[in-house]
């Protein structure tokens, strides 16, 4: 019976505390890494002759993508795509956005408005 009570105990103070943690931190810890032109070429994926220890641990301790899918082979339509959720072809990304300003509101090509980047969603 004392055994029975101390687990109840044991689980409804561990409950609390997992929730109260949770309270905590009401932003996400999100560690977005992209590379560009990279293809399996990290030891996480078994390739021998490159090391990577700490992108390897990394992928050790949290989530790793395996499967993967595109709908543009080119690099700045793909990131338009991930970045907003949207196809190249509904926010008009499907060309390069290759100008480059050093204020963002003289780029050509804005984003439609009401379209929001994933960093936007997350600030």
């Amino acid at each position: 019976m004392v055994r029975r009570s101390l687990c109840g105990t044991i689980v409804a103070l561990a409950a609390l505390t997992q929730t109260a943690c949770a309270q905590e931190s009401t932003r996400p810890n999100i560690l977005w890494i992209i590379a560009e032109d990279i293809g399996p070429e990290l030891g996480v994926h078994g390739t021998p002759e490159v090391r990577t220890p700490n992108l390897d641990r990394l992928a050790a301790q949290g989530m790793l993508f395996t499967q993967a899918f595109t709908t543009s082979p080119v690099c700045s339509p793909s990131r338009s795509a991930f970045n907003t959720g949207m196809y190249q072809t509904t926010i008009g990304a499907h060309n390069h956005r290759s100008h480059r300003a050093a204020d963002p509101s003289e780029y050509p090509f804005p984003l439609p408005d009401g379209v929001r980047t994933v960093p936007d969603w997350l600030r």
